[in-house]
């Protein structure tokens, strides 16, 4: 039966995955499943993906295989530069799989990943995740030597970050000395990519210096060492439109500006950016200028409103933002040749289109976010339906297995519920017995202590030198104290001791032994505060050690005394225990950790022993502060 039910189930999946599925975007749908984790799906689809080479590092990243560092690059790459994808996933796919290479050569691969990482997300998510990661590739490329040109290399190139961080807090003095180091450290790789990166970044310290002629000269040097490249770096395109925004601001070179613009023309997959580019080299253009003529011819039109509006028609692609400054910059082409009807309504068409920016962003987002709720609802629908597609066909058998096995434990259960009902009765007795017994043992170990301080106080009756004395009656009271802990248990349900009310009894039993000190006025503050065993004997110790020491050196017979005790539970689950006095304090130069009295070594090795830390200070009179930890916080620890 159980064999037939996984023919059955096998057959039902097969028939949902064997329906054929269209080739369309099947790259696209291999990689967002890889990033939504739904490798099963990834693997459906693989198999219409055309780029052979490509194909093979998706099989071995579905497969969870050994996956290079190289083909891992391209696989992120592809992704980072997808719009439709969320920068954000890939980079947790990033933190996920790539890991960290383990070889005793530095890996470039892994770095230039890691390098793209950190630019992706400081442009695209946030400044913190990408800082964190700039960390970890720090901690990776330092753990090599400078005697390897590649780790050299890497050490150079991961500088941007920092560089670009001291642009975005306008530091120009230090951004620019980084800069500028950084280029001097390629030029010595003979590196000419790296070159080409730190000439980028110090045009940037340039423009925001004013400089514009030394911003053009960094430009025109980092396109001189693009044409030495076998092929141009993914800084080219960008240093151009640089380059021909310097020329078209400063008003010269015009002939050199549409042999650079009409080069990036030639490049279909940036022709769309130069439109914009076109129409703000128009607004600074002479009314005959050859320039503008030879612009003309290339759009095959004949007057400037005629030639913003061809570039209008063929930029309608642009994102919202790049065809909002097409538009602006086509308005000043306008304008600039006398055309001020129609520069107005491109000026408002430019306006309508910055609002439309602002609320098509949040109209996308909502939309992304219902699109998603109603797609994760809907895939829910098709499990559930698939779900009730298959499990009916084995209700019935089950209804009548269960029906049967019902039946059977019902009757069992009739039989084992007298036999434990029984069992609970004989349990409920033994732990009530237990109880007892443990209160009983408490109570004799009371007994006990009462026994042997009783014996300390015959035995002091006999000494006459002072200092034993002082140390027989000391040794009373912390046995005393261990006393009291016992009997407060025995007395209480639960296994706890409510301290304030053992704080209390204590300073009775001290305050009487001491009883020519009458005028003590003593504040407790320990609510609620309830310890196990474990926790109050080393504490009450420490308590009685403190108090004992107030008694004896901090309290006079002709002043108001005060000695106040409390303990709270602090933010971090931690303990705080404050005894202070209004005495004349410790000695300045005693220091509590290293003192040789046995008061203060037995209060330094019990506070060890609550993993708790003490503080002594002299401020109206000696005030002792210690943390401490409670029993099951020691656990933890331990």
């Amino acid at each position: 039966m159980k064999s037939f039910l996984n023919i059955i189930l096998f057959l039902i999946a097969f028939n949902s995955f064997g329906q054929k599925e269209p080739a369309i975007n099947a790259t696209h749908k291999v990689e967002a499943f890889i990033l939504e984790k739904k490798l099963d799906s990834a693997n459906y689809y693989l198999k219409s993906v055309k780029d052979e080479s490509y194909k093979d590092i998706l099989q071995k990243i579905i497969d969870k295989k050994e996956v290079s560092s190289k083909e891992y690059y391209i696989f992120t790459s592809r992704l980072g530069n997808r719009q439709s994808i969320k920068y954000k996933r890939v980079s947790e796919f990033i933190n996920n799989n790539v890991k960290e290479p383990l070889g005793e050569k530095i890996d470039l691969d892994y770095v230039e990943n890691k390098w793209t990482q950190v630019s992706k997300l400081r442009d695209e998510v946030g400044l913190n995740e990408a800082s964190e990661i700039q960390k970890s590739l720090e901690d990776y490329v330092n753990k090599f030597k400078d005697t390897d040109r590649d780790v050299l290399i890497a050490k150079t190139k991961i500088k941007t970050h920092p560089i670009v961080m001291y642009q975005i807090q306008n530091d120009v003095e230090n951004g620019k000395k980084l800069c500028l180091e950084s280029l001097e450290a390629a030029k010595k790789l003979n590196s000419k990519k790296l070159q080409i990166v730190f000439l980028y970044h110090l045009s940037d310290f340039l423009i925001i210096e004013g400089k514009l002629q030394e911003y053009i000269d960094v430009s025109e040097k980092s396109l001189k060492l693009e044409k030495e490249l076998p092929e141009t770096s993914s800084y080219y395109h960008a240093t151009v439109e640089h380059l021909i925004d310097a020329y078209i601001y400063k008003g010269e070179n015009n002939k050199k500006v549409v042999l650079l613009i009409n080069e990036l023309y030639e490049n279909p997959s940036v022709r769309i950016n130069t439109y914009s580019l076109y129409a703000k080299l128009v607004s600074r253009l002479d009314v005959g200028s050859p320039q503008k003529i030879e612009i003309f011819n290339k759009f095959n039109v004949k007057s400037v409103p005629e030639l913003i509006s061809k570039l209008k028609k063929l930029g309608k692609d642009l994102n919202p933002n790049d065809f909002f400054h097409l538009i602006n910059n086509g308005s000043r082409a306008l304008v600039s040749h006398g055309f001020l009807n129609e520069a107005i309504n491109y000026k408002d068409e430019a306006i309508i289109i910055t609002r439309k920016i602002y609320a098509e962003d949040l109209s996308k987002s909502l939309a992304s976010f219902r699109t998603e709720q109603a797609v994760k609802e809907k895939e829910k629908e098709i499990a559930h339906e698939k779900e009730k597609t298959t499990l009916y066909s084995v209700i019935a058998f089950l209804a009548i297995i269960l029906l049967i096995i019902t039946l059977v434990v019902l009757r069992k259960i009739k039989k084992q519920s007298g036999e434990l009902k029984e069992k609970n009765c004989i349990i409920k007795k033994t732990l009530k017995e237990k109880e007892l017994l443990v209160k009983e043992v408490h109570h004799r170990v009371k007994n006990n202590f009462q026994i042997v301080s009783s014996l300390l106080e015959l035995q002091t009756k006999g000494i006459e030198d002072e200092k034993a004395l002082e140390l027989a009656n000391q040794g009373k009271n912390r046995v005393k104290s261990m006393a009291l802990i016992h009997q407060k248990l025995y007395q209480n349900e639960g296994g706890l001791i409510d301290f304030d009310e053992y704080i209390r009894t204590l300073i009775k039993e001290l305050s009487s032994m001491y009883s020519s000190k009458d005028n003590v006025k003593t504040t407790v503050s320990s609510e609620d505060m309830m310890f196990d065993v474990d926790t109050a004997i080393p504490l009450g110790l420490i308590i009685n050690e403190i108090i004992t020491n107030s008694y004896k050196y901090a309290f006079r017979n002709d002043k108001e005394n005060n000695l106040s005790i409390s303990i709270h539970k602090e933010d971090n689950d931690d303990y705080k225990l404050v005894i202070e006095d209004n005495g004349p304090g410790l000695s300045k130069n005693l220091d509590v950790k290293k003192a040789k009295s046995l008061g203060l070594r037995l209060v330094n090795r019990l506070v060890k022993q609550l993993h708790g830390t003490l503080e002594q200070t002299n401020k109206k009179g000696a005030k002792f502060e210690i943390h401490f930890k409670d029993s099951s916080a020691r656990q933890l620890v331990n």
